[in-house]
């Protein structure tokens, strides 16, 4: 009779061992699932957060390059000073950006008119591993050797934007659309201490 009780006290402490590693697994996969919806609610919170950046920029743009400026046209003034001490005055501002739908008619009117060196023309061709002494022939001999390099043009959107500065500031006129160009006025903001 002691060795049935053996084996039915070890079966019951089996079944009591299986049951608390059950419990341990419901507790971690609990754990895990928790920890999950933490990150799907992070996500979610980054996401809007980045909406609402993007409209609160767009309503500081909107303040600093049209309503204040034109505010302060109305009354005929280029600066003012706050209670606070700080001073608010107009800058001229310059953008320019050629859009892929404009590229080659902009790149077209650049040359044209004597403007071409601003175009940065890049041309790479890929190679594959231990192809260095067939890269090095190819730039000796680029025409000879078969292969079709990818080629590509730019104008870096900062070198546009001060020829834009440079051609408008010298009262030159420029197809400002082609290039993805505006000037303005925005407003500048010095915190004074009070």
């Amino acid at each position: 009779m002691s060795n049935i009780f053996k084996v039915k006290e070890s079966l019951v402490e089996t079944m009591e061992k299986d049951s608390q590693l059950d419990n341990l697994k419901d507790s971690k996969v609990t754990d895990v699932s928790t920890l999950c919806q933490k990150q799907v609610n992070l996500e979610a919170e980054i996401n809007r957060d980045k909406r609402k950046l993007g409209e609160k920029e767009e309503s500081l743009r909107k303040l600093s390059l049209e309503i204040i400026p034109n505010a302060l046209a109305e009354m005929n003034l280029k600066s003012l000073k706050l209670a606070d001490g700080s001073e608010v005055s107009i800058k001229d501002f310059y953008h320019a950006r050629i859009t892929e739908k404009n590229k080659s008619l902009a790149y077209k009117w650049l040359r044209d008119h004597g403007y071409g060196d601003l175009i940065k023309n890049e041309i790479a061709v890929p190679f594959g591993r231990g192809e260095d002494a067939r890269a090095n022939e190819l730039l000796k001999t680029l025409v000879n050797t078969g292969y079709e390099p990818n080629q590509k043009t730019v104008v870096h959107p900062q070198t546009l934007k001060a020829f834009v500065k440079e051609q408008l500031e010298s009262g030159k006129e420029l197809p400002l659309d082609l290039l993805g160009a505006y000037a303005g006025q925005k407003t500048v903001i010095k915190k004074g201490g009070k």
